[in-house]
């Protein structure tokens, strides 16, 4: 049994892996509260954080031609 637990944990590092390949990861520090804050209008933190990083660089894109 620990056998198939060990080999699917290699698969699922093996499809993190694979797919990190084509993402680039930020680790963000937050003043204490902002996570509740954001939780507070049915968002998801990092799906809020990429989507505001996203349309900010669409605009500098923009402003920048």
């Amino acid at each position: 049994m620990n056998d198939i637990k060990e080999i699917q944990a290699q698969k699922n590092r093996e499809a993190v892996k694979k797919c990190m390949k084509n993402k680039d990861r930020i680790n963000i520090i937050l003043p204490l509260g902002t996570i509740d804050r954001i939780n507070s209008y049915g968002l998801k933190t990092s799906a809020f954080a990429r989507e505001l990083i996203l349309a900010e660089l669409d605009k500098m894109d923009r402003m920048k031609k």
